[in-house]
């Protein structure tokens, strides 16, 4: 895997990629991946296929670390680590005057890949049958600071059945909320704080065998998103649960109302120059083995049939 990046990063220059400034630019180039017919796009989709979204790895926490390594490795981005994140400054908002520290912890932790000039991105990878999107810590003591409602910050079962564990739960604290004629306080709070916090830009890809399917949020389509909740109790529509002091949210929600989808499909990689050279390069490394096994005839095959890859490619120039 670690050759393959190398490679996808001798191909930024060839696809023009200089900077990463907006969420319209990886919109842009995923569309070209997925329109074009060349080698490079053939590449780019191929390494996607194989170490992102095989059916051997797409359910395993290593596609997800392979998917930050390939957006590090294709735009220039550094992977976010602890020690990075901290170096982002923010200007927290006054409104958070006495929790400033907490607020911008909230949002660092979505920083996933940083670019120039402190643009970053959040990233999340699911799978088809994921129906629940974490979207990670939103400080809830802060959130329901002022209101009563420490006894109900939790997510245990409760004879009130009152909390934040699951939707039926949160309908019942919002109401609560709504009869003590606070709710649209909560709601301002909420919105000041989903602003701040989620003001990165968002991709969302889902993974399979088949294809790759990415959707792309701006921060500000993040905060209208959720501030069309905030009437009434709604919020439960998009927001399910907190699960400690990370908040889940209705993931088939959040993707209808994206403005901004690309599919990249895997069929294209049927018949294409990639699927030769995916066979050749299994057979180079299996010949290396016959030859320092002692066959002898490994050099000279492999050298006719690498005559041969390239006479193919010159077919499809």
């Amino acid at each position: 895997m670690l050759k393959e990046l190398r490679i996808i990063e001798f191909l930024r220059p060839y696809f023009g990629i200089k900077s990463i400034n907006n969420i319209n630019d990886l919109h842009d180039f995923f569309m070209k991946i997925q329109r074009n017919n060349d080698f490079n796009s053939f590449y780019v989709l191929n390494f996607l296929h194989n170490f992102i979204c095989k059916k051997e790895v797409y359910k395993t926490k290593s596609s997800a670390e392979y998917f930050e390594y390939f957006f590090g490795a294709m735009f220039g981005g550094e992977i976010a680590d602890t020690t990075k994140r901290k170096n982002l400054n923010y200007e927290v908002p006054d409104f958070f005057v006495n929790v400033k520290d907490k607020i911008a912890s909230n949002k660092r932790e979505k920083a996933d890949i940083i670019f120039n000039d402190n643009y970053a991105i959040s990233l999340k990878t699911l799978i088809p049958y994921n129906l629940e999107l974490n979207l990670g810590s939103f400080e809830k003591k802060v959130l329901f600071d002022g209101f009563g409602l420490n006894t109900f910050l939790s997510e245990r079962k409760s004879e009130s059945g009152v909390g934040l564990g699951s939707v039926v739960q949160l309908s019942n604290l919002l109401s609560i909320l709504k009869n003590n004629k606070k709710l649209d306080i909560f709601y301002d709070k909420f919105k000041k704080m989903i602003k701040f916090i989620f003001s990165h830009d968002l991709i969302l890809a889902i993974k399979n065998d088949v294809s790759l399917d990415f959707y792309f949020f701006s921060g500000d389509e993040i905060y209208n998103i959720f501030s069309s909740f905030c009437d009434d109790i709604n919020l439960v529509k998009i927001v399910n649960r907190y699960e400690g002091n990370s908040i889940r949210i209705n993931r088939n929600i959040l993707l209808e109302k994206c403005s901004k989808r690309v599919i990249l499909k895997f069929d294209k990689l049927n018949g294409s120059i990639l699927e030769l050279i995916n066979e050749f390069d299994e057979k180079l490394h299996k010949n290396y083995a016959r030859f320092f096994n002692g066959d002898s005839n490994a050099h000279k095959e492999i050298k006719n049939d690498l005559d041969i890859l390239f006479k193919e490619f010159n077919k499809r120039i």
